[in-house]
């Protein structure tokens, strides 16, 4: 059972998260997370004393939705053999579709504060075990893994991203890459 505080805490970060996908970044202030999750501004800042640590919580816990996504979509998947990793391929599909702006707002939260940056790495170090033990060709599911970080990475710097249509087929091969083994 959580606690008021852990309750009131997703009650922000939630309200941050939503705040930065209708508005962008700019959008993200203490006054404007305050007023629109209807607390007061003391109130807050009891559990994030400035916006750079409400970044970092706000990032922790968009990795935090990736994994508990991320593991749910393997739990559904009756096919034993790659499910890790067509998890991993649907999460991240998800994540770039709905989380783009936020992914920046973790990757910055990350370069600025050095426990974010642990926290996230230990996840991701998790996510990766579980999909090198999938079953699948070491190769093939390192050539899905460093594909997904490219995407990741023209997306969230804009580096020459892909067209919609293109990623779509870029994820669709991934996931025939998860079932063309024996």
């Amino acid at each position: 059972m959580q606690s008021k505080a852990d309750i009131k805490r997703q009650l922000i970060l939630e309200t941050a998260k939503t705040l930065v996908l209708a508005d962008g970044f700019n959008s993200l202030t203490l006054d404007a997370v305050a007023k629109k999750a209807g607390i007061s501004k003391g109130g807050l800042l009891y559990h994030f004393p400035n916006k750079e640590k409400l970044i970092a919580w706000l990032g922790e816990y968009i990795f935090q939705e990736f994994e508990n996504n991320f593991s749910k979509i393997a739990d559904s998947d009756p096919i034993q053999t790659g499910r890790w990793t067509r998890a991993f391929i649907e999460a991240s599909k998800a994540d770039l579709t709905e989380n783009a702006e936020l992914n920046v707002g973790v990757l910055a939260s990350s370069i600025l504060d050095s426990e974010v940056s642990e926290s996230i790495s230990e996840v991701y170090k998790s996510i990766l075990t579980k999909i090198q033990d999938d079953g699948l060709d070491s190769t093939t599911v390192d050539l899905i893994r460093l594909t997904l970080d490219g995407l990741y990475y023209s997306q969230t710097l804009n580096v020459a991203p892909l067209e919609k249509q293109r990623v779509n087929e870029v994820f669709d091969q991934l996931m025939k890459m998860t079932k063309c083994e024996g």
